[in-house]
């Protein structure tokens, strides 16, 4: 009997990398995330403490005060502008997903194949050795006889 032998196996091979890529560009993406959302968070920050040291002087000048609405008006620019790049970052991660678990399910696919393609070989296998084995016994016999 012949040697089992999967003609799939460099692409099964190939799936657990292909597999790491995906990981990969998705921490990526994660991380792009996560500095966005500091970026806004810092902008937010930036805008309230602005605030409260207008606030905390008492007073202040018509010049302080166009200058802190100003501030104010690209401090919510900026945070619109991030908010709508997080939200495509959220997109991509979401696509992100669904394509690692693409690769995921692909390589279990052709693993579930492999199994599948051994257990019949190694079925197979057996009923050959069970006919040899029969023969030679059968052989024996009538020499035996």
């Amino acid at each position: 009997m012949k040697r089992f032998f999967f003609p799939l196996r460099r692409v099964l091979d190939l799936r657990p990398t292909q597999a790491h890529i995906e990981e990969t560009k998705l921490a990526r993406l994660h991380a792009e995330l996560r500095g966005l959302e500091d970026r806004i968070h810092h902008a937010r920050r930036e805008r309230a403490d602005s605030e409260r040291a207008l606030a905390q002087t008492g007073a202040a000048t018509g010049a302080e005060l166009a200058t802190l609405d100003s501030f104010k008006k690209a401090a919510a620019a900026e945070c619109a502008r991030l908010e709508s790049m997080a939200g495509a970052a959220r997109r991509k991660i979401a696509l992100q997903i669904e394509a690692r678990a693409a690769k995921r399910r692909d390589a279990r696919l052709l693993e579930n194949l492999e199994r599948r393609k051994l257990a019949a070989w190694k079925l197979e296998f057996a009923k050959e050795l069970d006919q040899q084995a029969e023969e030679e016994h059968q052989a024996r016999w009538r020499k035996q006889r």
